[in-house]
């Protein structure tokens, strides 16, 4: 991923120096002279492979994003299911509860200026950051109270020496790190745009890299105490596998809140690109002439749709929920991670050695084959164990 966001960057160099100097290196196979004053992923791609590969990022980031509130959408109704059950004793379905989220996200997603979501994002961020250092705090906790006949530090010892082995499922684990990542790579070109001085242009490039390695050290620091402490018999959503108490409802609670406030952030490129998507095909077939107030009614009526088009695939998948998150992975985050911006680089860089071009293939291959693996196993093994926790 470090070297694949690297092609990235390098693209972005490349291209921003051609506009500094009114030259650009995106005139292949007669390509256009489109010039665009903010560089983005579409827009770098668009450059390297014109308007099919400008459509295809764009169609795999929508699509992306959407897979990811598709998995809000599962995730919040197992949590919810949990704590009430805890709290008052009473099994309410997790269909019900999905109908809940619809209720509170359709009007959310009306919600056409973005500056509107900070307050409500700043407290997700807040609410997530509690839960993670409270599943930490169970993790560690559980696992120095598995042994009892030994100490809380040989207990973590002997857990982490002995950890349970992988179960048969293990290749879910290639989409799921691929999308741990989802927002990174499609906001990478954004970045390092918005940074204002060239100084700090220069340095952004070893700072995004430090912070990736550190959410990577923290990923897995936080995955190995939650296997020490629970095992196998951890489910997808690990929050429903703390032990009963009031703490771990209150955990429950704080990331269904979270990704209640969220989701509307996450589906906004998804919707944005959607929308522009139909307002260009209508005024190319001569139908566009619409008032603001038209063109409103019409954005909200294509969130109201999206949002009920994945509430209906939440429904059918809501007990896999791991096989939902390594598919979106494999198939739609393997691809705008591993293989574009790789595909990227090597058309825009005019002067590439032998080796980085050689090292470009090996990583787009790669990422072709993973996707390929990854969800093709994914899909045929389906309905085997189900993993929606």
């Amino acid at each position: 991923y470090l070297y694949s966001s690297q092609c990235l960057l390098d693209a972005w160099k490349i291209e921003s120096s051609a506009a500094a100097t009114g030259e650009s290196a995106s005139l292949l196979n007669g390509g256009s002279s489109r010039r665009r004053i903010m560089l983005s992923y579409p827009e770098l791609a668009y450059r390297a492979m014109g308007p099919v590969g400008e459509q295809m990022v764009k169609l795999g980031i929508a699509l992306m994003q959407s897979g990811v509130c598709l998995t809000y959408l599962i995730f919040v109704p197992h949590n919810l299911y949990t704590s009430v059950l805890h709290m008052f004793g009473v099994n309410i379905s997790t269909d019900y509860w999905l109908i809940v989220m619809i209720v509170m996200q359709i009007p959310l997603s009306w919600i056409r200026d973005i500056r509107k979501l900070t307050p409500t994002n700043f407290l997700a961020n807040a609410l997530i950051l509690y839960g993670l250092l409270t599943c930490l705090v169970f993790a560690f906790d559980q696992a120095a109270r598995a042994n009892p006949n030994v100490g809380p530090a040989e207990s973590l010892e002997l857990q982490l020496i002995h950890l349970s082995p992988l179960r048969s499922q293990w290749y879910l684990f290639i989409g799921f790190s691929v999308l741990m990542f989802e927002g990174s790579i499609t906001l990478l070109v954004p970045l390092q745009e918005a940074v204002h001085t060239e100084e700090d242009r220069k340095k952004f490039p070893n700072v995004y890299g430090w912070v990736i390695s550190s959410v990577i050290v923290f990923y897995t620091i936080f995955a190995v105490s939650n296997w020490m402490a629970f095992g196998n018999s951890v489910n997808t959503v690990l929050t429903t596998s703390l032990p009963p108490s009031h703490l771990a409802t209150s955990v429950q609670l704080a990331y269904s809140i979270a990704i209640i406030f969220t989701f509307p952030l996450q589906n906004f490129p998804s919707l944005e690109i959607a929308c522009k998507t139909v307002s260009t095909q209508l005024s190319e077939r001569g139908c566009m002439n619409i008032s603001k107030q038209s063109y409103v009614l019409q954005r909200n009526l294509i969130a109201s749709i999206s949002i009920l088009v994945l509430a209906a695939i939440a429904f059918s998948t809501m007990n896999s929920l791991a096989k939902v998150v390594s598919l979106m992975g494999s198939l739609l985050g393997c691809p705008i991670a591993y293989v574009f911006p790789p595909i990227i680089h090597t058309q825009l860089a005019k002067d590439i050695s032998p080796w980085r071009r050689a090292g470009n293939h090996i990583v787009a291959g790669l990422g072709v084959i993973a996707m390929v693996f990854a969800s093709i196993i994914t899909i045929v093994t389906w309905n085997g164990t189900a993993s929606g926790g």
